[in-house]
């Protein structure tokens, strides 16, 4: 297959936002995103998008539908439920929760974190409010500052000192691979990851226009990271967006400062209608002409069909 050139940035900018647009609400699912929109109160909105971010790995359908049973036994609502949490409930309330590798005792700790978190600080928005700088050049700093806080609920006593989370609500043991477990639910930009999940959480909760929420006003939307999971990287590589390999912090950045010439106020608005290429198998790894024919992005695409 032969490679050619990106075309001029302002024919990529106009096919990206003519994908913004096809791509609009009405074509969410699946999308852990539909659970959050399940719910009408902010406060829901806001648990209900951390618990379905933090468990969005493996296939979209099967996020859907096994954080959507986790959800609907949270009653009356999740944050009414979690201010009156209670561990051991818990654990009989979601018995035979599985995710991929996070079971009940992993679901059940998460929980107590952000029930902590929400008796101390009334919600999470005010959480996130009390960690934001806005003098800070982007989202890193307070996003590192907003996990480490709900972590350190954990134990109940602050952040301990050696870093390690010790998880033993209400007397349930907890073991170290258990509460890596529980840190791979609240990913920092400390240690480099991308973050995508958490990204992807304060992507609901920033920007202002649909599908996502635009509850925390007191964001500047153009100091989000765009979520970088594996469908918007090798996406954006076909575009000639990105030309790191690593998914890691760094290329998230990147691709935001790329995206940032196109809108400069809300570079991460292209996320969802990217990342619905992939979600849906429209652009694939192997590449499929019929696809390719119809796609919106071909003629700026490095990677055409010959």
């Amino acid at each position: 297959m032969r490679r050619r050139k990106p075309l001029a940035p302002g024919l990529l900018k106009e096919r990206l936002d003519e994908l913004v647009v096809t791509f609009d609400i009405s074509t969410i699912e699946p999308d852990p995103l539909q659970l959050v929109l399940r719910y009408s109160d902010p406060r829901d909105q806001e648990v209900a998008g951390l618990l379905a971010a933090a468990f969005a790995y493996g296939r979209a359908e099967t996020i859907v539908a096994n954080i959507g049973a986790v959800l609907a036994k949270m009653r009356p609502g999740p944050y009414a439920y979690l201010r009156s949490f209670d561990a051991r409930e818990a654990m009989g309330r979601f018995a035979g929760f599985a995710h991929r590798f996070h079971k009940t005792n992993d679901l059940v700790a998460f929980l107590g974190c952000i029930a902590a978190a929400i008796r101390t600080h009334g919600s999470l928005g005010k959480l996130f409010e009390q960690c934001y700088d806005p003098a800070d050049a982007d989202i890193a700093p307070t996003l590192a500052r907003f996990t480490a806080v709900i972590l350190s609920r954990a134990d109940g006593a602050g952040s301990p000192a050696d870093g390690a989370i010790r998880v033993q609500p209400q007397g349930i043991l907890r073991s170290a691979q258990d509460d890596r477990a529980l840190r791979y639910l609240l990913t920092s930009p400390t240690g480099g990851s991308a973050c995508k999940r958490m990204n992807l959480y304060l992507r609901w909760m920033v920007r202002r226009t649909p599908p996502d929420l635009g509850l925390w006003t007191f964001v500047d939307p153009a100091k989000l990271v765009m979520p970088l999971d594996t469908h918007v990287h090798r996406i954006a590589t076909f575009l000639g967006l990105s030309d790191r390999r690593s998914g890691d912090w760094k290329t998230a950045r990147a691709l935001t400062d790329t995206l940032a010439r196109f809108d400069a106020a809300d570079p991460v608005r292209y996320d969802f209608a990217l990342c619905r290429l992939g979600i849906l198998d429209l652009c694939s790894r192997r590449q499929k002409k019929e696809n390719c024919d119809v796609c919106l992005l071909r003629d700026v695409c490095r990677f055409p069909v010959t």
